[in-house]
């Protein structure tokens, strides 16, 4: 079980405006709050963690559109990834992959028409739009 206020200790000291907090879930809540669960006893609480904080320093929390919110997602890890070493966390490609997976699931779903199941594409305002039936629908609610 890896050692979470060790590591909470050490990214405030590394970074003094972000705003550390316990709460029920990992989250990052612009524009510089994370939150972490302390209950989390998981293998790999420490790299959702680190995940979080890949989101603070990306500094990208705004998206027009799914895809970007899944390429946000994408960039997190990848951030994740490249601080690892600095907090002697191991990086899992495969647990970071699964959690980008449910995204990509999720892409996938909300893409889908609900009148000929062909993907559609995503509009300026949200708004997806099936090219074979003509058939129009909001996003899904995205995956926590």
């Amino acid at each position: 079980m890896p050692n979470l206020k060790k590591l909470i200790a050490k990214i405030s000291t590394d970074y003094p405006n972000l705003s550390l907090k316990s709460g029920s879930r990992f989250q990052f809540t612009p524009p510089s709050t994370l939150f972490y669960d302390p209950k989390n006893t998981e293998k790999h609480a420490d790299l959702l963690l680190l995940h979080e904080l890949g989101h603070y320093l990306i500094d990208k929390t705004d998206y027009s559109s799914d895809i970007e919110l899944v390429e946000i997602e994408s960039r997190a890890w990848a951030k994740a990834q490249e601080i690892c070493p600095h907090y002697d966390v191991q990086y899992d490609t495969d647990f970071a992959e699964d959690h980008l997976d449910s995204y990509r699931d999720w892409l996938h779903l909300t893409s889908l028409c609900k009148n000929c199941n062909l993907a559609g594409y995503q509009d300026s305002a949200h708004l997806y739009h099936c090219p074979l039936c003509g058939a129009t629908w909001k996003s899904r609610i995205k995956p926590e």
